[in-house]
């Protein structure tokens, strides 16, 4: 019986050898090849079957950056991975700002192919299977290492592309383990800062004696072990973005401090009563509740409200269970490279049993869990037995289920209706001051 093959594959290239090579790998590898000499011929067989396509840059008649727009232009679903014996820069920007997935040296090894490919396959796999789910052919954004198809995430990733643009302060919101850090560098990756530095600092990491200095810099002679002047947190993000995790942990002082450089963008180090202009954009997080803080009055409200201008909640993974299908396959796939395993799969009753369960580490902890299993359990596929028994024997909970079920109607009633809260109302049964008030409950604008 012929094995299925992992997706079929245009290989473009006027060298006879290398092609012959490459396409020899590919096929041993399990992946269908069709092979053609220059950019011309790959025109001609270029179709919606075409998975991914394999060009060298330089080729008579048309080169690979002709050919990679005109891709881009008849196939869109389809990835480029551009190969080269004469590497450029300017080359190398232009195919990855026309699309191109990603960008090979001649030099290449088979492993460094092969390991490209299964990447391109998969990028290409998760944006088909989440573009096909969206109610009337809605784009996603691309953003990378973003993976879900639940409502709360595609609205998360349609806010990070919007906000991405400005210099807005964003507050990112959600239990440990759901991907606030992910979210802060998918922002800084699509905003006009991309090039310059992120600088990330953990305020429950750093001493609270230490803090000031950190953020700011200090003076020489500004403390005692202060030898010479250092530059802060601030300062070393110029031009860039800087990421404060953690914020709910800083003190009374500081956080007058930092609401002082957030609203002149003036930095004065420890010592000194010079300021200093800076041009950086904050990004916060927080797995504290700071409303909640505010309240108790251990985190400054005008504080608040000044990091809280565009504020994305990151829901924990026991209310996107939707999503842990594609986040096992993904993390499976990214694992085994990482620790170069081969290729393993999940079985049905693995993916099941991972959906009865809570996980009150989130995503960390099913991370953790996949790459245990990876490297202990040597089988091709791995099943529900293999679980640890507070997995394996857990169970739903109805509760937080039947809110998810609520909050999915809610929104799909608000997007038939373009937002007409009283039509949404409506067609729920409700009345619109009960929308309103689970509106509320579950963080709906």
């Amino acid at each position: 019986m012929a094995s299925r093959s992992l997706g079929r594959i245009l290989l473009v290239e006027d060298d006879q050898g290398a092609r012959q090579a490459i396409a020899q790998w590919l096929k041993q590898a399990g992946y269908e090849v069709t092979s053609v000499s220059d950019g011309r011929e790959a025109l001609g067989a270029v179709d919606s079957s075409v998975h991914l396509v394999i060009s060298d840059l330089w080729m008579p008649r048309m080169d690979g950056l002709a050919l990679l727009e005109e891709v881009r232009r008849r196939e869109p679903a389809a990835e480029f991975v551009m190969i080269t014996g004469n590497a450029t820069v300017p080359s190398a920007v232009r195919a990855m700002k026309l699309g191109a997935f990603d960008y090979l040296l001649k030099t290449f090894a088979p492993p460094d192919l092969l390991d490209v490919v299964q990447r391109a396959m998969e990028h290409r796999r998760v944006k088909r299977e989440v573009n096909e789910l969206l109610p009337g052919g809605d784009r996603i954004p691309k953003i990378e290492n973003f993976i879900g198809r639940s409502p709360q995430m595609l609205e998360i990733a349609r806010t990070i592309e919007r906000v991405a643009a400005f210099k807005s302060t964003v507050l990112v919101e959600g239990e440990s383990g759901t991907g606030k850090e992910l979210v802060v560098r998918a922002i800084h990756q699509l905003s006009p800062r991309m090039d310059k530095p992120l600088i990330a600092i953990n305020c429950a990491a750093v001493p609270s004696s230490l803090m000031e200095s950190e953020l700011f810099g200090h003076e020489r002679g500004a403390f005692t072990g202060a030898n010479e002047r250092t530059s802060g947190y601030f300062e070393a993000a110029s031009g860039g973005t800087l990421f404060i995790d953690e914020v709910g942990e800083l003190e009374a002082g500081v956080q007058a401090k930092l609401l002082r450089v957030l609203e002149s963008g003036m930095v004065t180090a420890v010592g000194s009563t010079r300021e200093r202009a800076i041009d950086v954009r904050v990004l916060a997080a927080t797995n504290a509740d700071l409303a909640a803080l505010v309240e108790s009055r251990r985190f400054r409200a005008d504080l608040f409200y000044r990091l809280n201008v565009v504020r994305i909640k990151l829901p924990p993974l026991r209310e996107r269970i939707e999503d842990i299908p594609l986040l096992v396959e993904s993390l499976t796939q990214r694992l085994c490279t990482e620790h170069g395993l081969p290729a393993r799969s999940v079985s049905p009753d693995f993916i099941s049993a991972l959906q009865q369960y809570s996980w009150p580490g989130n995503i960390r902890e099913l991370r953790n869990l996949l790459e245990s299993l990876l490297v202990l359990e040597q089988k091709p596929e791995l099943q529900a037995a293999d679980l640890p028994p507070h997995i394996r024997q857990a169970r739903p909970d109805h509760t937080l289920n039947l809110e998810g079920a609520e909050r999915e109607a809610i929104e799909r009633a608000l997007r038939t209706q373009s937002g007409d809260r009283a039509a949404a109302a409506e067609q729920l049964g409700i009345s619109v001051r009960t929308l309103y008030r689970k509106m509320a409950k579950y963080g709906l604008d």
